[in-house]
């Protein structure tokens, strides 16, 4: 009776699985302005090469503590054709442009990214996603973490092989 029983709940715990809706994963679709210049970033543009994209804010400190790990990783790939983005929710162009002199930011810096964020889903600050070269989703992070630098480089290596 028990191993019936047993075997009834698995076979519910397994159809009710099946009818979980499970979201799909965000789309790399992005036109934002580029801080500091006339220029409009547009993801389709660069489709055929990876992106990290990192979504921040102005006022978020573990989003600057981040600014490392994203400048590393622009350092580092650039060449080999990733993408390194940064996008700030703020729609305030100075706010930006500010942070790019206080960190000395090469990476690409995109701002009023407010919409942007919503539609990547993002849930929290600093949140970044590496995409591959068809700009199909192939990791996540949340938060901040003194290894970031390290995951960025094991995580676009695999992109690149």
């Amino acid at each position: 009776m028990k191993i019936k029983t047993l075997l009834l709940a698995l076979s519910a715990a397994v159809l009710l699985g099946a009818c979980v809706n499970v979201p799909k994963a965000p789309e790399l679709n992005i036109s934002l302005p580029v801080a500091g210049t006339e220029e409009v970033w547009v993801s389709a543009d660069h489709k055929g090469h990876p992106v990290l994209v990192a979504v921040m804010a102005s006022y978020c400190g573990w989003c600057k503590r981040s600014l490392a790990a994203l400048e590393t990783a622009n350092s580092e790939f650039k060449d080999k054709g990733v993408e390194v983005i940064g996008i700030y929710v703020d729609e305030d162009e100075d706010a930006v442009k500010q942070i790019i002199k206080d960190y000395n930011l090469k990476s690409t810096i995109l701002y009023k990214g407010g919409q942007t964020a919503q539609d990547l889903m993002v849930q929290g600050f600093p949140h970044i996603m590496l995409f591959d070269k068809d700009h199909d989703l192939v990791r996540l992070w949340s938060g901040y973490s003194d290894t970031l630098a390290d995951q960025y480089r094991k995580e676009i290596n695999k992109v690149l092989d």
